[in-house]
C-alpha cells in the first residue's frame, strides 16, 4: 500500500483531474437550472455574516436524518451498479434543499471560507464511494452509501455543537438573522447613484461632518473613467456610499501627470490592513512588482512635472542652472548700463560735446563721505590718484567719467578686501551724484534723468545678492542655485523672480532647478524614491513654492509628495515586518503546528491537505483583493451615531 500523497491529490493524476477548490466553491454557489434566481446579495456586517454561516452548519445538521432516509430510499429502489450512485444524489439533493445559504456578502464570503476546509470530505466522500461501490457498482454499494453520508456529515457535525441541540440553535438563528437582514445597512441609505459625482453628492449629504466627500466631489469630473466606474461599482455593493478618505487618496493618485495604483491598505490608511498587505507581500502575486512600479512612477512624476514647467530649459545639472542665472543677470545689468549711458550721453551732448561735471566738488564729495564712514585710508589708491589729478586740471571728460566707473566695478567685484571694496562704492555713489560745473543748472533735469538711473540699477545690485553676486562673479555656478535658490530666504527669492521676469529660459530654470534638487533628494537618479526625504525638502521650499511655480504645478508637488507618503510611510499601529522574516517565521510554525495537529487526530494527511487547500485559495483572495484597481472603495466607515 502506498503513502497517501496530498500533494499528489491536489495536483491530479492521469486517472481524473485534482481537487480545484475553486471549481468546487464555484460549482456549489451555481443555482440549479429549475430554481428562482437568487436575490442579489446586500451588504451586511461581519456579525451577520457570522450568524449566517452558523445557519448555514446548523441547518445542515438538521438535515442528516432526511438525508439518510433519502439514502436507504435510494438504495432500496435505484438498479444495481446505479445504487451508491443515486444515493449521493439524494443526499446532496436534500443537503441543497434544506440548508440555508446566506444572502449577504459577509456570510457568503465566511461560508465559502469556511467551505474551503468544511468541503473537503465531500469531495474525499464522492472518492470513497466510487471506491468501495467499484465503477460499475460491483463493489458494496450500502457500505459505499453509507461511508458517503458519513463523510459528507462531518462539517455540519463540526459546524454546530451536538446534534441534540441543533433545532433550538436554528430556530435561534433564522430569527436574528431575519432581524439583521431586514435592517442590514445599505451604505448610509438611499439607492445605488449612476454616477460618480452623484455617489460623492449623496455621501456628503448624508454625512455634513464628512468633508472628505464634499471636497472630493468636484474633482470626480477630472479623473479616469475607470475611476469613476470604480466609484459607481461600489455604491452599487454598499447601498450608495464609498469611504470618503480613501476615495480622495485614490482621486490624488489618479490626477497625477503619470497615474500610481494604490493597494486598498495604502489607500485607506488602515494600519491592520496595510500591515497585512505588507507581510504577505511574498505570498500576494503581482504585489512585489507593483510596490516596484509605484517607486518607479514617482520618479517618472517628478521628470514629467519638471518637463512641464521648464519647455525652454535644457540645462541639465546644478552647474549648468548656476550659469544660466548667472548670464541671464549679467544680461540685465548690461541692459540697465548701457540705458545709463545713453543718459550720461544726453547730459554731455546738451553741453555741447563737454561733460559738465566739477571733478573738484567730485573729490570733495567723495573724500567727505569716506572719511564719515571711517574708509579714507582704504580707498583704492589709483583710483583716488586719477581724481586728484582730474580735480587740479577741472577737465573730467565723459570718457574719464566712465573709465572711472568701470575701474570702481572692477574693484568692488574682486578685491579681496571688504573696507577697500567698501570705500569703492562710497566713491562710485559720489560719482552718481553728478556734481555740476557752476553755469550748467539748465542741465539739472538730464543730470537727474542719468543720476536717477544710475543709482536705481546701484540699489537693485544691493537688494539682490543673487543679482549682485552674478553681476560680480562673487558665486560661482556650481554653488550659485544651492546659495539663491535651495538655501535663499523667501523674499529674495521672490525678488530673484521679479528681477528675472521676462526672461522665460531664467523663471523656468528657476522651477527646474527646484525639482532637480528635489529628484536629486529623493533618489531617482539612483533608481530609487525615498517619500520621507522629498517630503522634507518639499516641506523646506514651502514657503517659496509660489515664487518657483504656478498654482497647479504646487498642487501637484504636493499631491505627488502626498502619494508618495501613503505608499511607503507607515501609519502609527501599523506593525509591518519590513525585514519579512519574522513575521513569516511565526505564520510557519503556527501553520506547521496546526498542520500536524490534524493529521495525527485524523490519522490521515487531513491537515497537509486542509494546509494546502487553505493556502491557496487564501492567496488568490489575497491577491485579487489587493491588486485589483481602485480597491478599498466598498469598506465603509462605521455610520454616524444620531
Amino acid at each position: 500500500m502506498t503513502d497517501f500523497d496530498p500533494d499528489a491529490y491536489l495536483r491530479g493524476t492521469d486517472s481524473g483531474p485534482g481537487f480545484d477548490p475553486d471549481a468546487y466553491l464555484s460549482s456549489a454557489e451555481t443555482p440549479h437550472a429549475d430554481s428562482k434566481a437568487a436575490a442579489p446579495p446586500v451588504h451586511g456586517t461581519p456579525m451577520l455574516g457570522a450568524l449566517e454561516t452558523g445557519a448555514h452548519y446548523a441547518s445542515s445538521a438538521l438535515s442528516l436524518p432526511v438525508q439518510a432516509a433519502a439514502s436507504v430510499y435510494k438504495l432500496a429502489t435505484s438498479p444495481r451498479g446505479t445504487k451508491a450512485n443515486e444515493a449521493a444524489k439524494a443526499v446532496q439533493a436534500v443537503q441543497d434543499a434544506m440548508t440555508y445559504q446566506p444572502r449577504t456578502i459577509e456570510g457568503q464570503t465566511q461560508t465559502a471560507a469556511a467551505d474551503a476546509v468544511l468541503g473537503i470530505p465531500g469531495r474525499l466522500a464522492d472518492r470513497a464511494t466510487n471506491a468501495i461501490a467499484g465503477p460499475n457498482g460491483e463493489g458494496n454499494e450500502g457500505l459505499a452509501a453509507a461511508a458517503n453520508v458519513g463523510i459528507q456529515a462531518l462539517p455540519a457535525l463540526l459546524g454546530v455543537r451536538g446534534v441534540r441541540s441543533v433545532p433550538g440553535a436554528v430556530g435561534r438563528t433564522f430569527n436574528e438573522v431575519g432581524k439583521q437582514i431586514n435592517s442590514a445597512p445599505r451604505g448610509w441609505g438611499g439607492t445605488a447613484p449612476a454616477t460618480a459625482e452623484q455617489v460623492l453628492t449623496q455621501a456628503a449629504q448624508n454625512s455634513p461632518q464628512s468633508m472628505g466627500a464634499a471636497s472630493a466631489a468636484p474633482r470626480m469630473q477630472s479623473v479616469s473613467p475607470e475611476l469613476q466606474q470604480a466609484v459607481v461599482n461600489a455604491a452599487r455593493q454598499t447601498g450608495g456610499a464609498v469611504p470618503p478618505e480613501t476615495l480622495g487618496r485614490h482621486i490624488e493618485a489618479d490626477s497625477l501627470p503619470v497615474k500610481i495604483q494604490l493597494t486598498p491598505g495604502q489607500a485607506s490608511q488602515d494600519p491592520a490592513l496595510l500591515s497585512h498587505e505588507m507581510n504577505n507581500r511574498g505570498r500576494i502575486a503581482g504585489l512585489p512588482e507593483l510596490l516596484n512600479e509605484q517607486n518607479q512612477k514617482l520618479g517618472q512624476n517628478v521628470r514629467a512635472i519638471r518637463d512641464q514647467v521648464g519647455p525652454d530649459v535644457f540645462s541639465a545639472n546644478p552647474v549648468e542652472h548656476g550659469d544660466t542665472l548667472i548670464q541671464a543677470y549679467k544680461a540685465k545689468a548690461d541692459a540697465a548700463n548701457a540705458d545709463i549711458s545713453q543718459k550720461y550721453q544726453a547730459l554731455r551732448d546738451a553741453a555741447g560735446g563737454d561733460f559738465p561735471v566739477s571733478a573738484p566738488t567730485l573729490l570733495k564729495n567723495a573724500t567727505s563721505a569716506l572719511n564719515q564712514e571711517l574708509l579714507l585710508d582704504h580707498a583704492p589708491k589709483s583710483v583716488m590718484s586719477t581724481l586728484g589729478r582730474l580735480a587740479d586740471n577741472d577737465n573730467m571728460t565723459f570718457q574719464n567719467f566712465e573709465s572711472l566707473r568701470t575701474n570702481l566695478a572692477e574693484v568692488m567685484r574682486s578685491s579681496l578686501d571688504g573696507n577697500e571694496r567698501r570705500a569703492a562704492g562710497v566713491i562710485r555713489s559720489a560719482m552718481e551724484d553728478l556734481p555740476l560745473k557752476p553755469g550748467a543748472a539748465e542741465l539739472k533735469p538730464l543730470a537727474d534723468t542719468a543720476r536717477s538711473a544710475a543709482r536705481a540699477q546701484f540699489q537693485a545690485l544691493d537688494a539682490d545678492p543673487a543679482y549682485k553676486a552674478a553681476v560680480n562673479d562673487a558665486v560661482p555656478p556650481d554653488r550659485f542655485v544651492q546659495k539663491f535658490i535651495v538655501g535663499a530666504p523667501r523674499d529674495q527669492l521672490a525678488l530673484m523672480r521679479e528681477n528675472l521676469q521676462g526672461n522665460d529660459t531664467a523663471t523656468q530654470t528657476m522651477g527646474v532647478a527646484a525639482l532637480d534638487h528635489l529628484g536629486q533628494a529623493a533618489g531617482i537618479d539612483r533608481g530609487v524614491f525615498s517619500q520621507a526625504n522629498f517630503n522634507k525638502h518639499l516641506q523646506a521650499l514651502s514657503p517659496k513654492l509660489g515664487s518657483l511655480f504656478d498654482p497647479k504645478t504646487v498642487e501637484q508637488l504636493e499631491t505627488l509628495g502626498n502619494v508618495a507618503r501613503y505608499t511607503q510611510a507607515q501609519p502609527r499601529g501599523s506593525f509591518v515586518n519590513n525585514s519579512n522574516t519574522l513575521v513569516g517565521a511565526v505564520a510557519n510554525h503556527a501553520a506547521n503546528a496546526a498542520e500536524g495537529l490534524a493529521n495525527v487526530h485524523s490519522g490521515l494527511p487531513v491537515g497537509t491537505i486542509a494546509r494546502k487547500v487553505l493556502e491557496g485559495r487564501a492567496d488568490k483572495r489575497l491577491a485579487k483583493q489587493t491588486m485589483t484597481p481602485y480597491g478599498g472603495l466598498t469598506k465603509l466607515p462605521e455610520p454616524p451615531e444620531k
